[in-house]
């Protein structure tokens, strides 16, 4: 594990509180909390003021944890996750493991292979997905840098970290892709 100016044993025990952590991700700056806890989930989207019927993210950190929540993996993903220096979040079909507020109507989910370190060493300690989703109330911009994260989303988390706020690089978005019934690979967003 590396360090970090935030004790994740400590991160990890409010997330397992059913609260909500803001945070760096390998994409923007990022709401989160246990997949586990459907209060939390319902926190972030009066947070966001999202629409319920908008399904969240997932962050997992590595490809052995994502199979445990998904019917099947398609080889070509596999390859991309492994491959791909670009954040890639993939929609799946979930399977019976997942909670059903975390999927959309049609039983599936969007999950990501977060290779953010310190997300690497939180879901680990954790031992299950991260929920997440951009810092920002829907329909404004997402925070690239924890200067651009509004004040009113910052008063209605648990914890802030404190890694990463100084950071002045941005990242780009995560790829959002899907499989048809074929076989072939649809892009949402590139």
């Amino acid at each position: 594990m590396h360090n970090y100016l935030d004790d994740l044993n400590v991160v990890k025990d409010i997330l397992i509180e059913n609260k909500i952590i803001l945070s760096p991700t390998d994409t923007v700056w990022g709401l989160g909390c246990s997949a586990y806890s459907k209060i939390a989930v319902d926190k972030i989207y009066d947070i966001k003021n999202r629409d319920a019927d908008k399904p969240l993210i997932l962050l997992v950190h590595n490809i052995q944890l994502l199979k445990q929540y998904i019917k099947e993996i398609h080889p070509r993903i596999e390859t991309l996750i492994h491959f791909h220096q670009r954040p890639l979040s993939v929609i799946y079909e979930a399977n019976e493991n997942l909670p059903t507020y975390l999927t959309s109507d049609y039983n599936t989910v969007a999950i990501r292979v977060t290779k953010h370190p310190l997300l690497v060493d939180l879901i680990s300690a954790l031992g299950h997905p991260l929920v997440s989703t951009s810092a920002n109330i829907q329909g404004e911009p997402a925070p690239q840098l924890f200067s651009q994260v509004e004040s009113n989303v910052i008063e209605k988390v648990d914890y802030v970290f404190n890694e990463g706020r100084q950071l002045k690089e941005t990242n780009p978005p995560s790829m959002l892709i899907k499989f048809d019934e074929d076989g072939e690979l649809i892009f949402l967003r590139k």
